[in-house]
């Protein structure tokens, strides 16, 4: 019986823990032991509360992105901005790739002068949004 409820916490644990393995030299790895001891901390708690307070370090840029704030006229203009440039080197890459597609092949070369057409139909929409 005691059984199953250590496989029951060792499926737990696999499924919400991630371990990771440190190689310590012998004496600082005993020099960490004997700390947690005269504190009274288990080495479990000490190493999970220095992992988790060096992740809190982290610079905000390299967490998790958080939704963009497009609460401003600027912002929104900046971001269709940036979409405009993506859109352009695109449009650019398929005429590229229009120019270079043999005439004997029409309906590869019509596919690309309609995605060419679409980007530009796009680019255009969008240049149109904060115009005026």
């Amino acid at each position: 019986m005691a059984d199953r409820g250590y496989q029951h916490r060792k499926k737990w644990n696999a499924d919400n823990y991630k371990q990771l393995n440190v190689a310590l030299p012998p004496e600082l790895a005993a020099a960490f032991k004997e700390a947690c001891a005269a504190h009274g901390e288990p080495i479990r708690h000490v190493l999970l509360r220095l992992v988790s307070e060096y992740a809190a370090m982290l610079p905000p840029r390299r967490r998790a992105a958080a939704a963009p704030d497009y609460s401003t006229l600027r912002a929104r203009r900046n971001a269709t901005q940036a979409i405009l440039d993506q859109l352009e080197e695109l449009r650019e890459a398929a005429e590229e790739y229009m120019d270079n597609i043999p005439e004997s092949m029409y309906n590869r070369r019509e596919a690309a002068e309609n995605a060419v057409a679409a980007y530009e139909d796009a680019i255009a929409a969008m240049e149109d949004m904060y115009s005026g």
